[in-house]
């Protein structure tokens, strides 16, 4: 199964809808009609199963998430409805989870090892001990064929990290390993947009990171369910303008998914509606190659299964605050 969101002009503007195929082959059906129609076969007026259908199903898939099982069932039934009724109509694809948090992992390590290879550090045991994380930031998320809007404090160093990202279906808290698939609703392309030269700057603060990654991420163009693909065999492809940058699998993870599911759910909630990214693959960015983008230039991640998550580099606009220097006043002994 397929997942996706699209937007479709009304007369108040564009709307989000949530779709799904059952198949690459299948049409895409859109699932807010296709319970709305299901409800008036049921005796619903038209007026009310619209509105019903709108609380249910709404535009955001994060906020559907949220209504468990009854919207999961819907999912599936509008998959697999064959009828023609409530076939989507035209729109741009949309980021195919708005997410309600965003938690990044380093789950490859030959990524981890080149990267601190190229800022002169060394590899820390931890990240062999825990599924090393960070949290991003999930309003900052764009979709397919989106510019990726470069942020006024980065001057160059601008990058594309190549992941799979995991879609959390069903919250919950203490999620062991083995209950993680239940969990799970599918996968997508992830790019971690990072702005190199601040991002490096503000983590000698031992914190971070923060602005060098929450300008912007992307994901897309769907989400694939379980049962269509395994999510460690996958291979993994980066271009920019055309041009292979990166190539890698999801067969190296040193993490597996569901060890990633259970350490971000460990004595916290983790929420419907989530995304979990693996990580960067070895080579499966600019800094361990040694090459940046730059903007205008157009990058494609492509995992095996799901598709291409395309998305162009934009340019500067000079807007936005950056702070002025402070002396230092207190000094050690």
């Amino acid at each position: 199964m397929r997942i996706a969101r699209i937007s479709i002009p009304t007369p108040d503007g564009p709307q989000a809808r949530i779709v799904v195929q059952a198949t690459r082959e299948s049409p895409l059906v859109d699932v807010r009609r296709h319970y709305g129609l299901a409800l008036q076969r049921r005796g619903a007026t038209p007026q009310a199963a619209l509105a019903l259908a709108g609380q249910v199903v709404p535009g955001s898939l994060a906020a559907a998430l949220t209504h468990g099982d009854l919207f999961l069932d819907i999912l599936h039934a509008a998959a697999h409805d064959t009828s023609g009724d409530a076939v989507a109509g035209e729109g741009a694809l949309l980021a195919p989870i708005d997410p309600a948090t965003f938690r990044d992992f380093l789950a490859f390590e030959e990524h981890i090892v080149n990267a601190s290879s190229r800022s002169g550090g060394t590899v820390d045991p931890v990240v062999y001990e825990l599924p090393i994380s960070y949290l991003g930031s999930a309003p900052a998320f764009i979709g397919p064929e989106d510019e990726m809007p470069w942020p006024t404090y980065a001057r160059s160093r601008m990058d594309y990290e190549l992941e799979l990202g995991i879609v959390i279906a069903r919250g919950g808290r203490n999620i062991l390993p083995g209950e993680a698939d239940a969990h799970i609703l599918g996968f997508t392309v992830l790019n971690d947009f990072s702005a190199r030269d601040i991002q490096f700057r503000e983590m000698k603060g031992r914190l971070g990171p923060s602005k060098g990654k929450h300008f912007a991420s992307a994901c897309g163009p769907v989400i694939v369910t379980p049962d269509e693909l395994d999510p460690h065999s996958l291979r993994m492809t980066a271009r920019v303008n055309g041009e292979v940058w990166s190539q890698g699998s999801t067969a190296t993870l040193m993490w597996r998914v569901q060890e990633m599911v259970a350490w971000a759910s460990a004595s916290e909630p983790l929420v419907a509606g989530s995304l979990l990214g693996s990580g960067t693959v070895g080579r499966g960015c600019g800094m361990e190659l040694g090459r940046e983008v730059r903007p205008g230039d157009v990058v494609e991640l492509d995992i095996e299964g799901i598709g291409v998550l395309r998305n162009r580099i934009g340019h500067p606009d000079g807007q936005g605050w950056t702070p002025t220097p402070r002396q230092a006043v207190l000094t050690g002994d």
